[in-house]
Parts: structure tokens; C-alpha cells; sequence
């Protein structure tokens, strides 16, 4: 029988892929930005026709590098994947397609392969050791505690503050001037 993997298992094995995939996004970033530097980058990417080169290198970069720490520390994944996709489809139409399927001839396996991994992780979420899983665990546990407050507060009355002002001796509707004189006998 084909099952998925129970909770736990599925956890590591989300977080083993976040780790695997993670480093290779910021490796690329980091070499991008370090290595070759954006200038180098940007020449490589204007020798490869790719369009705005300088804008298209610091995009590529900075969604590598940051979106490989965000796949790493497991956050916001289907922005990252979303952002991630852009890159790759870019980097399959304007490098790899023409070159076959083999990474081994330039072709698109990497790409695709990344991608996959990409949309997967943005389809099953980040799993209980990612920090999408922690935000999400404080948001519910805080509704929850919101949640028994209001209904706490409905049973009992609400409490008479010392130090709210009393203003009942205010004027009680909209046609009443609280400026008018409370004297008996004033005409105005």
C-alpha cells in the first residue's frame, strides 16, 4: 500500500530537502554576488542574451541568496518559490532548453529538477521545523487565547476602572450642548 510518510518522518524529510535545496539556491547567489561579482555576472548574463542584464543579475542574485535563506530556515516558501520560478524560467528559455535535457550539455535537468523541488516545498510547507510552522503554531495559540478571553468575558461584567472619569452627568443626547448652562431657571 502507498502511503505518505507519517508526521515526523515527513518533517525531517521536509527539512533535509529545505537544507539540500537551500544551500544550492545561496551557493549560486553567493557566487554570483562574491565570486564573480555583480559586474562579472552582469557580463555573463548580456553574453547569454538575456534582457536588462544588470537588473536581471541583481534580481537573480539577491532571490538567490535571500530565498535561499528564507528555503533554509523554512519562510515564506511560495513567495520564494514564486520568485525562484521566475529565475528558473528565465534561465530555461534564455540557456538551457536550446541545449537538450542533460546538465551534462548545458540543458534544463537542474533547472527542472530545482523547480520541482520548488513547487513541492510551496505545495507541503515548510513541515513542524521550519519557521512558517512556528508562526503559525504562536498565531493559532494566541487566537486561542483570545478566543478563551472572549468568552470569559461575556460571563462576567465588565469591570468599573478607578480611574475612568465618570460621565453621567454629561449631556445624554446629540441635541443637548454640554456646554449649556445646568442651572435651573437658565434660558439661553
Amino acid at each position: 500500500m502507498n502511503r505518505p510518510l507519517p508526521g515526523p518522518t515527513r518533517d525531517v524529510a521536509l527539512l533535509l530537502t529545505r537544507l539540500l535545496l537551500g544551500t544550492i539556491m545561496f551557493a549560486h547567489g553567493y557566487q554570483k554576488l562574491m565570486i564573480n561579482g555583480l559586474g562579472r555576472t552582469t557580463a555573463g548574463f548580456e553574453s547569454m542574451s538575456i534582457p536588462v542584464a544588470i537588473f536581471s543579475a541583481a534580481f537573480v542574485t539577491v532571490v538567490e541568496i535571500v530565498g535561499g535563506v528564507l528555503v533554509l530556515v523554512g519562510a515564506l516558501l511560495p513567495v520564494v518559490a514564486a520568485c525562484y520560478l521566475v529565475v528558473m524560467v528565465g534561465a530555461a528559455v534564455f540557456v538551457h532548453i536550446a541545449n537538450g535535457i542533460f546538465v551534462a550539455s548545458n540543458g534544463w535537468e537542474l533547472v527542472g529538477a530545482i523547480s520541482a523541488v520548488l513547487l513541492a516545498l510551496a505545495a507541503a510547507g515548510s513541515g513542524r521545523y521550519g519557521l512558517d510552522h512556528l508562526v503559525r503554531s504562536r498565531q493559532e495559540h494566541l487566537a486561542a487565547d483570545d478566543m478563551s478571553s472572549a468568552v470569559t468575558a461575556t460571563f462576567r461584567p465588565p469591570a468599573k476602572h478607578a480611574l475612568s472619569p465618570d460621565h453621567s452627568g454629561r449631556a445624554t443626547s446629540f441635541g443637548e450642548s454640554p456646554f449649556a448652562d445646568p442651572s435651573p431657571g437658565a434660558e439661553s
